[in-house]
């Protein structure tokens, strides 16, 4: 019983600090934002009410990348304030353990990065979709519905179809070209014209369809008009190919790796990207093998000091994380070795403090 009165107690002291750290930075950060972007805001005559709700839609991206951060100073300032004030002295003068002491924080520490987690796959994705939108239609106040666009657009069909497309507007597309490879020859190509989206299908006109045999013989065919039974894809889908890879969902970013994969395109990038998205919310349980046995410092040096080695630690984190991401996009390293080092590096040396420390 005794036991769980002091874990609800460390607990209740942790997640406090934790969300008064996190608001905070949250608030700081917002506020640098909006002071970087006024100009544009009052150019658009963007009412308050407006604001508010874009710097909503703004959050969940942001509330991820603080989270390590808002971690690691929630375990400084809870149990380093404990320490400080000799409750640890008292606790462990109970006979409990170090190990009891910190476990109500690890446990939430894990449950707090699962829910980041999730909120990484899911909630932050839509969020940005919802940001975009909302950002066109009631700050930028565009008018009319927003039709699908873009040009020099790149697919990969279902079947291994290379689908390249000049220019895409609404549900027309013009100058169209289909191939099909195998080991490395080409087997087919159609081209067209242009083509317009009707029942569900692409109508291609001005067809101009090649055939190649193995001993290199070629057949030509053409069509004035024909219903594509390659092509399926709607005009909205298309048109996502050409977004940034970084603001696409995770199942999205999935398959746009595959489809470069299939086109024999290098993906460094966008596969630490899609790696990244799970591991660096592990950060957020990892910084706490640091933060408990350094929390104890906070006797001995003060809060002030708790506060800077929190900051200081989180920044050389991320600092360490970026360059491993950097050598993935470049090749140096496999982008899942990339984005995996700095977490056991991390882990290995917060296990070493954790076990190397006494609590006071």
């Amino acid at each position: 019983m005794g036991n769980r009165i002091i874990d609800r107690y460390i607990l209740k002291k942790f997640l406090k600090a934790f969300l008064m750290a996190l608001v905070a930075f949250l608030f700081i950060y917002i506020i640098t934002n909006l002071f970087e972007h006024i100009g544009y805001f009052i150019d658009r005559k963007a009412e308050t009410f407006d604001i508010v709700v874009y710097y909503l839609l703004f959050s969940p991206k942001i509330i991820v990348r603080l989270m390590p951060l808002g971690v690691l100073l929630g375990v400084y300032f809870s149990l380093g304030i404990s320490a400080k004030y000799n409750e640890i002295l008292a606790i462990r003068g109970l006979g409990i353990s170090p190990f009891k002491i910190y476990r109500p924080i690890f446990i939430y520490g894990l449950v707090i990065t699962f829910v980041v987690l999730a909120f990484n796959l899911s909630l932050v994705p839509k969020a940005e979709h919802l940001l975009k939108e909302y950002k066109r239609n009631r700050i930028d106040k565009a008018k009319g519905v927003q039709r699908a666009y873009g040009r020099n657009i790149h697919y990969i069909t279902g079947d291994g179809w290379i689908v390249k497309i000049k220019r895409l507007r609404g549900d027309k597309i013009s100058d169209v070209d289909l191939f099909l490879y195998s080991e490395g020859e080409m087997l087919s190509r159609i081209y067209a014209k242009r083509g317009e989206w009707k029942d569900s299908l692409w109508l291609l006109e001005d067809i101009h369809r090649r055939s190649f045999t193995d001993k290199g013989d070629l057949t030509y065919d053409y069509k004035k008009s024909e219903k594509s039974k390659i092509l399926r894809v709607p005009p909205k889908e298309l048109a996502r190919s050409t977004y940034d890879p970084m603001n696409l969902s995770f199942i999205d970013l999935l398959h746009y790796v595959r489809r470069l994969d299939l086109r024999g395109q290098i993906s460094h990038r966008e596969r630490v990207e899609l790696y990244g998205r799970i591991t660096y919310p592990l950060m957020g349980f990892i910084i706490l093998f640091f933060g408990c046995p350094l929390a104890l410092e906070v006797k001995r040096r003060g809060l002030i000091f708790g506060f800077g080695l929190g900051v200081l630690t989180s920044f050389t984190f991320w600092g360490v994380i970026q360059l491993f991401k950097e050598l993935g996009i470049k090749g140096a390293l496999p982008p899942c070795l990339a984005v995996m080092i700095p977490n056991f590096l991390f882990l290995s040396l917060g296990l070493y403090l954790l076990l190397k420390s006494e609590p006071l």
